[in-house]
């Protein structure tokens, strides 16, 4: 009689009771799966944004090396002619930019122990092509027949590119061929970081030979 009493008090889960648990184990583990998917996206934005602004400090970098350096030294375009031998070239469109383009020549080009057929000099152009902003530089500092610069690209997703310069007041424009303005600003859209721009002054030497 005891047994058949206990028998009748033990008792498993209905199917009810079942689906009710597995639907809450569904919906749990969902939720975990989601805020899982949520800290690996944040994680991968958090990384991706620190890359790109690596990628920004880096070519920063390069652009104040390159403008804090800048020497007043003409040099001989490809066409050779003589009313283009200019310090500074700056226009829209030059050498082949979507936006505006500039071409400079700046010392502190390491070359140790004058061991590298060149000089310390370097002719430096920037300009931007296809959404890049990119940095050209020459082995020598005249260029020569058949010579093509080495293209750095520094930057990517940039939208515009444009120039301006310190001469008693900021102006748009460099139409002096033998000097350089007391400083430079270079200004660029990024579609990640947005408008970004930078002021260099400029060494006011003479024309170095």
């Amino acid at each position: 009689m005891q047994s058949r009493n206990a028998n009748k008090n033990m008792h498993g889960f209905t199917l009810l009771e079942v689906l009710i648990a597995i639907s809450i184990f569904a919906l749990m583990s969902m939720a975990a799966y989601q805020i899982l998917q949520g800290v690996i996206r944040s994680g991968e934005i958090s990384k991706r944004h620190s890359e790109e602004l690596v990628t920004i400090q880096r070519a920063m970098l390069i652009i104040e090396q390159d403008f804090t350096q800048i020497v007043a030294r003409a040099s001989r375009s490809e066409s050779d002619d003589s009313d283009n031998i200019r310090v500074l070239n700056i226009g829209k469109s030059l050498y082949g930019s979507e936006d505006e383009g500039i071409e400079f020549t700046r010392l502190g080009w390491t070359n140790p122990l004058n061991m590298l057929p060149r000089s310390n000099l370097v002719r430096v152009r920037y300009r931007l092509v296809d959404g890049q902003l990119q940095r050209q530089y020459f082995l020598y500092p005249d260029i020569v027949a058949g010579q093509e610069p080495e293209t750095q690209v520094l930057l990517d997703n940039i939208e515009t590119l444009s120039f301006r310069f310190w001469n008693n007041g900021w102006q748009t424009t460099w139409t002096d061929s033998n000097s350089l303005p007391a400083g430079i600003e270079i200004n660029f859209t990024s579609k990640n970081f947005g408008e970004i721009n930078r002021m260099f002054l400029v060494s006011q030497s003479g024309v170095s030979e």
